[in-house]
């Protein structure tokens, strides 16, 4: 054979393999191979179905309407949810409706190479559904809609009614700040419960866990958010069962076009796996994080609490006041929230703020005080409202000629425009499409940041109003009036070049905002959601979705959701929420400090980390996994928790451990393997490299137990203010690697800020012992109380056993005697009691005449202490004690107050048994 012949051969067998290598590439990109991700889906068509499947999910249609006959998770045993005979639902204008299942006519396609089902409908709607089906276990739907009929289109409720067995439920969720988990009770219960996003909703996501696997619903949204109503709805007409809700608030005129946001369906991950899918397929992983937002100041506004500083509210005040009573008197920085510092106060006037009252000093001493804060390390943000303008504000008073009150506000269908009332305070909400709006918080903007120095803006109402229907005529471009104001909103925050603060909060909204305030925990203690607050477990969806992107905190005016108490200290480090205070009680009560020694030293380690799981590890028992810390939080208010051999989260504590070992934090019971002494134990345990530093701002005298430094040769311990100043070397002692040594809150008459451990060439050399001062137990905190009469349901008797002495129960006036009944649940020898005001200069010194009683099964009650005349005094803390003559053993304790020299009622903050 000729060397040619030989070349030939060789270069046709190398074109014939290229010309496989080609059809096979081929086939497996056009999913005709297997290995194609489509190619794997199959239709078939039996008993009347077309049944989609792969190795996720199956799902059925109806082959005679295209209605839902069921989803089911592969390997489950049961249907995950039984569809419904109707896809879709449209209401009229005229509040007729047309749905799918009566169409005039329907036909279908499959499409097999691109996995797509196609569903059309005809008739006064002409509908076009297209399901897509991946290799996945996501099913994604779109409708488009063309309207034939005379009416306008005012709901497309799409997928109608997905229903789900209500006994197979075991929780869902809905998405209120931060997450709502719903118990299977509330299902069970054949409750409803459905609202708006943008609004009430943050995200437009749903996701539930059943017996039959788990199912999530959400919207995949675009630069116009459509208004959609969410949530679970019991099926009165279908005895057992309840249904996602899913519908499309809309304006689509007669011969008009519209199409929907994809749908999608995403079955058997729990709901960190969806969570996940919703912000990835959302885009807002490219969101701008916070550390973009914040550039070389992220580290310092991670640190900062938020004080509520209602100028308005406090006694006395005034910009010199505040510096000196306030700002000079702070242990730790924090972001001063100034609210009420407008002409009229708050909730007036909107949206004049600048410049504010000339009654609290001017306008020079304002602005003094705010470079005053600043140059302490804090920063100063304003409470405003540019949503909603006050009816005689400045501003309305003199709009330009040619500009029309109905031009500026959000217009009704029947031209009106809306106005809403808080209390006495009127207002109208305003369209954000309208030019004068833009110009005029424009204006007010550039007085708020360059004349007045503020740091950022916090803007009420934007991220929690119920987005209304707009009939102006000044819209957005491509919107319609369902569609028109929020638009506006998102167009405006996009616009806004400085940091900026939101009501609650929107999903989309997380990329032009640097904090969302507030919770449905709040609304929840407000009543505001009867239908699911008692079936409600909290639950991080926020935090998993952009705790990245957005700082979270509780509602800014609010004083329930204020961290004053074990109970807000717990919630907000295990959903990641920043803490607050209000300075109505000044700067004296220990939380103040509490919150600045938690959100400096342990909350801004992660302020800006994802939630990566959530974890039920008990009933009562959670861990919250923020990436670089972990919180394990005990939510029982009856039982210790033993987290380790080392450790035990008291009733109702936690524990915070950074991953790298740099800081430990909890509410322990049980601390490094030593018993603590009885009491409240809130500690915080800072690891350096030349030094360990703890901080017990809230708790009682106790010994501690701590690991020191590694290869220290000896230690030393040092109490110092938390102004660093030193106040006494302690004694120590040493046991192994560890360092024990007494925590004692208050030394040589100053209060210590902490207890710095470092490494010592020789052992303790200190020879002064300091003595602990033993917890007193209150026998009557967070038990059931009852009273005579209440001037007001704000004034509640519970309030006088809830361990916060700015808060009281406060009787009927005019109608002594009055009482207050404890009950403290079994029988206690009682030998002390204490009652409190508010500790405030503003509860000046007053008498009240007081008897004690107690009783052993709360019918028959004796005397324990006979009436008398008893002091309040706001110089010592406003407290009266009252020491029985012997130890009584009751189980029932009354107060009855027969006069108070200051008030025509009976007062109490706090009630104290001992």
């Amino acid at each position: 054979m000729s060397k040619l012949a030989l070349n030939t051969r060789w270069l046709a067998l190398w074109i014939g393999i290229v010309m496989v290598v080609a059809i096979v590439c081929v086939l497996i990109f056009s999913g005709l191979l297997s290995g194609g991700g489509k190619a794997k889906m199959q239709l078939n068509e039996e008993k009347g179905l077309l049944i989609v499947s792969n190795k996720h999910y199956e799902m059925a249609f109806y082959k005679e309407n295209g209605g839902i006959a069921y989803v089911k998770q592969q390997g489950a045993s049961e249907q995950l949810s039984a569809g419904n005979q109707t896809l879709w639902w449209a209401i009229l204008g005229d509040d007729t409706s047309v749905q799918s299942s009566s169409a005039e006519s329907f036909t279908y396609e499959w499409k097999k190479r691109e996995g797509e089902l196609q569903l059309r409908y005809s008739g006064p709607l002409e509908v076009d559904i297209d399901v897509r089906f991946g290799d996945d276990d996501r099913i994604y739907m779109t409708a488009a809609l063309a309207n034939k009929t005379s009416q306008k289109v005012r709901s497309f409720r799409f997928p109608y009614e997905m229903k789900i067995n209500q006994s197979g439920v075991q929780d869902a969720i809905l998405p209120m700040l931060p997450g709502a988990k719903l118990k299977n009770a509330f299902f069970q219960e054949s409750n409803s419960f459905s609202d708006q996003y943008p609004g009430v909703m943050f995200a437009s996501y749903l996701a539930m866990r059943t017996n039959a696997g788990n199912l999530a619903m959400y919207d995949l949204g675009d630069e116009t958010t459509l208004l959609t109503e969410i949530g679970y709805k019991h099926q009165i007409n279908d005895s057992g069962k309840t249904s996602f809700v899913h519908n499309y608030r809309t304006w689509i005129e007669a011969d008009q076009k519209w199409s929907s946001p994809t749908v999608v369906l995403e079955i058997g991950g729990d709901y960190t796996t969806s969570i996940a899918s919703y912000r990835e397929l959302n885009g807002i992983g490219e969101y701008r994080s916070l550390q973009d937002k914040l550039g070389d100041d992220a580290a310092k506004y991670f640190e900062l609490p938020l004080y509520k500083t209602d100028i308005s509210a406090i006694k006395d005040a005034s910009w010199d006041n505040l510096t000196t009573g306030f700002i000079d008197k702070m242990n730790y920085n924090g972001m001063i929230h100034l609210v009420g510092f407008q002409t009229g106060g708050h909730d007036e006037n909107y949206p004049d703020f600048i410049p504010p009252d000339s009654k609290w000093g001017g306008n020079a001493k304002f602005q003094q005080f705010v470079k005053n804060a600043q140059a302490k390390g804090n920063i100063v943000v304003p409470y405003t409202n540019m949503s909603w303008w006050g009816v005689s504000s400045p501003t309305l008073d003199r709009l330009p000629e040619g500009t029309m009150l109905a031009d500026i506000m959000v217009e009704k269908e029947n031209g009106s425009v809306t106005q809403e009332d808080y209390g006495p305070h009127s207002g109208y909400v305003v369209n954000p499409g309208d030019p004068f709006f833009r110009e005029r918080t424009a204006e007010e903007h550039r007085k708020l940041i360059e004349d007045a120095g503020f740091d950022g803006i916090f803007e009420d109402q934007w991220g929690i109003r119920n987005s209304p229907y707009v009939f102006n005529k000044a819209i957005p471009e491509g919107t319609d009036p369902s569609t028109a104001y929020f638009k506006g909103v998102r167009d405006y925050f996009e616009a806004l070049k400085h940091r900026m603060y939101v009501e609650d909060g929107t999903d989309v909204l997380a990329d032009d905002s640097i904090g969302f305030m507030g919770s449905t925990y709040l609304w929840d203690m407000l009543g505001y959601r009867k239908n699911t607050a008692s079936y409600t477990e909290y639950y991080p969806l926020s935090g998993m979705l952009m705790r990245d992107k957005v700082m979270f905190y509780h509602h800014n005016l609010a004083g329930e959701t204020m961290t004053d108490d074990q109970d807000m200290l717990r919630w907000n480090l295990a959903m990641g929420y920043n803490l607050s205070a209000d300075f109505y009680n000044g700067v004296t009560s220990p939380w103040v400090d509490a919150i600045g020694v938690f959100q400096k030293h342990v909350l801004a380690g992660y302020t800006d980390q994802l939630v990566r799981d959530y974890e039920q590890l008990t009933e009562t028992v959670t861990r919250t996994d923020f990436g670089t810390h972990q919180v394990a939080t005990n939510w029982s208010k009856t039982d210790e928790y033993v987290l380790d051999e080392h450790t035990t989260l008291a009733v109702g504590g936690f524990d915070v451990q950074a991953k790298d070992g740099s800081v430990r934090a909890g509410n322990y019971s049980r601390y490094n393997g030593l018993d603590l002494d009885e009491g409240e134990h809130d500690l915080v345990e800072v690891r350096g490299k030349e030094s360990i530093r703890i901080y017990q701002p809230i708790g009682s005298d106790t010994t501690l137990k701590v690991k020191t430094g590694d290869k220290w040769p000896h230690v030393s311990a040092i109490a110092y203010q938390a102004n660093g100043t030193k106040i006494a070397d302690l004694l120590v002692k040493e046991e192994g690697e560890f360092a024990i040594f007494d925590y004692v809150a208050l030394i040589k008459d100053q209060k210590v800020g902490y207890v710095e451990l470092t490494s010592a060439k020789e052992a303790s050399q200190a020879a002064e012992t300091f003595p602990k001062v033993k917890a007193e137990i209150n026998f009557a905190l967070g038990k059931t109380v009852t009273g005579t009469s209440v001037t007001d349901e704000a004034f509640d008797p519970k309030l006088t056993v809830d361990g916060d002495p700015f808060t009281y129960w406060e009787s009927t006036a005019k109608k002594f005697p009055q009482s207050l009944t404890v009950d403290l649940g079994e029988e206690h020898a009682v030998s002390k009691i204490k009652l409190r005001l508010p500790p405030q200069d503003a509860w000046e010194s007053r008498t009240q005449d007081i008897e004690v009683l107690g009783s052993a099964d709360g019918t028959t009650f004796t005397t324990l202490e006979p009436s008398a005349s008893h002091i309040y005094d706001p110089k010592t803390g406003n407290e009266v004690e009252i020491v029985l003559d012997a130890p009584a053993n009751v189980r029932h304790v009354r107060v009855t107050i027969t006069s108070n020299s200051a008030w025509p009622a009976a007062q109490v903050s706090e009630f104290e048994v001992y």
